[in-house]
């Protein structure tokens, strides 16, 4: 349980409080699912939860191992000094109605803020669910995997790495994962990295994508980067 939110399931929090806080997001599936599970809760392992005000997260923030669907709503902004990361199976909802700012965000799950997200690393995850972004990102590194995000302000972003599925103004310039320029950016061993030589005999370098994706989040919610600068010259 979350300091400072209260629960549905311990009846800290009205069906209607819930009701009056899940109109806010912008699609009608979010409140028809959430809707849903107030009438079989119990039914579920997870739960609700309300922040009345601003929320602060002292370590990381982990939607994903509650067995039901699972909301959170924060009434303000939401700081996260770790990771937050969320699920898509079973389905996590949370919905920031201020801004948002978080170590690191990992999301398979529904995203929903309403101001600015700021981060280190922004990764995506898989493609079921998707993110709203009010209004601007900003993010170190920007991995949008086969996830959806629509971002109503501008992204600003050291680095974009892929082809995002993107609902934006103005679409960021991206390095593809097959690009030789995201070695700057990735570790060899998170990448499919080949090396041959051409008809001419001179050395040539390819990249086809990540080895791994699942090793991109296992370095995230670890807290190591993805490039090791002792590496970088290998």
């Amino acid at each position: 349980m979350i300091a400072n939110v209260r629960s549905y399931k311990k009846n800290q929090v009205s069906q209607a409080e819930i009701l009056t806080a899940i109109s806010g997001f912008r699609e009608e599936y979010k409140i028809k699912h959430v809707t849903a599970a107030l009438g079989a809760i119990e039914e579920y392992d997870g739960d609700i939860w309300l922040a009345d005000d601003d929320l602060h997260i002292p370590g990381d923030l982990d939607l994903t191992p509650e067995r039901a669907p699972h909301l959170l709503v924060v009434l303000g902004d939401l700081a996260v000094d770790g990771v937050y990361g969320d699920s898509d199976d079973p389905e996590s909802f949370l919905l920031v109605t201020g801004d948002m700012q978080a170590r690191d965000v990992v999301t398979a799950g529904w995203l929903e803020v309403h101001g600015d997200l700021s981060t280190d690393r922004l990764i995506g995850d898989y493609n079921d669910c998707s993110a709203y972004i009010g209004g601007d990102v900003h993010a170190q590194l920007f991995y949008g995997e086969e996830h959806h995000f629509t971002i109503g302000g501008a992204l600003s972003a050291d680095v974009v790495i892929g082809r995002p599925r993107l609902e934006i103004a103005t679409p960021p310039a991206a390095i593809g994962t097959d690009d030789l320029r995201i070695l700057e950016h990735f570790d060899r061993d998170l990448l499919c990295v080949f090396n041959d030589h051409d008809k001419d005999g001179n050395a040539i370098t390819w990249v086809d994508g990540f080895r791994d994706p699942d090793e991109l989040k296992r370095r995230v919610y670890a807290g190591l980067p993805f490039r090791v600068a002792e590496t970088r010259d290998n």
